[in-house]
């Protein structure tokens, strides 16, 4: 699992052996460009620089911190526009859709842009249909969108708890939106679901999670995503909190390397003497 260095003393305090847990803070450096598990990647990103017409952008900075001094401001200036933060971790045991048990984060939309007011960043979970890396054909997206959860605030931060929310589907082979979008968690798991969605259920696994912006969204945007939480049953919650840098005080790589040393060894010394 690739975790942060500056993630790494609050990690420890949940013991080597539990899933990643604690408040985990994500800086521009921990971004990564190519698809890598258990690291954030910024992708889908459709600028001028790719061939659209819209001004794109996607990235962590401090225009308009949420909590510290960061978050993630993505903005498009034209309906071409589109971009995503993602992060995958795979099949891992216990990561399933009827063990999930948290999921929420904050969002902003800013006053003044020209799309639709109901507009906002998407969160959505990728999800494997019967939990089996055997089978790539049956995996695709459970959306969130604020417009199916209520009115669309802006110029303010708004914190959604979105586990009770409705979800739309969206399949990855063939790529097919269910045009249905009242269908909650609970109701993807066990009914009434719509018939040509693809039939979840509570050992469907859940690959990873993603926010974004764009895709067919007429006008200006600007948005900022910060303090994203997943949390599956028995491993705990994961918060992840963009910065534009690490807290004050954290060790350097060498010096967390020997950090770590040392504690083997002062766990070594206090075997020998027991």
């Amino acid at each position: 699992m690739r975790v942060p260095v500056h993630s790494l003393i609050v990690l420890a305090a949940f013991g080597a052996g539990a899933a990643q847990a604690g408040t985990v803070i994500v800086t521009p450096a921990d971004m990564v460009k190519t698809p890598t598990m258990n690291a954030w990647q910024m992708t889908n990103y459709r600028d001028v620089s790719t061939g659209h017409a819209s001004t794109t952008l996607a990235e962590i900075n401090g225009q308009n911190a949420r909590n510290g001094k960061g978050s993630v401001e993505m903005s498009l200036t034209s309906g071409s526009g589109k971009a995503d933060f993602v992060y995958n971790w795979g099949f891992v045991d216990g990561r399933t859709l009827g063990s999930l048990n948290g999921l929420r984060f904050d969002w902003y939309r800013a006053g003044g842009g020209s799309a639709p007011a109901h507009l906002a960043p998407a969160l959505r979970l990728v999800y494997d249909m019967d939990g089996s890396a055997a089978t790539a054909a049956d995996r695709g997206y459970l959306v969130w969108e604020q417009a199916y959860n209520g009115a669309t605030a802006s110029d303010a931060w708004v914190s959604s708890d979105i586990m009770g929310g409705n979800f739309w589907q969206r399949q990855q082979s063939p790529g097919h939106t269910v045009e249905h979008y009242g269908t909650t968690l609970a109701e993807w798991i066990a009914g009434p679901r719509p018939g040509d969605a693809d039939q979840l259920s509570a050992s469907s696994a859940i690959l990873g999670i993603e926010f974004g912006i764009g895709s067919g969204w007429n006008g200006s945007f600007r948005g900022y995503v910060d303090m994203l939480s997943v949390g599956f049953a028995g491993q705990g919650s994961t918060t992840f909190n963009f910065e534009t840098a690490p807290p004050a005080g954290v060790p350097e790589p060498g010096s967390l390397a020997l950090l770590g040393l040392g504690m083997l060894g002062l766990v070594a010394g206090r075997r020998r003497r027991g």
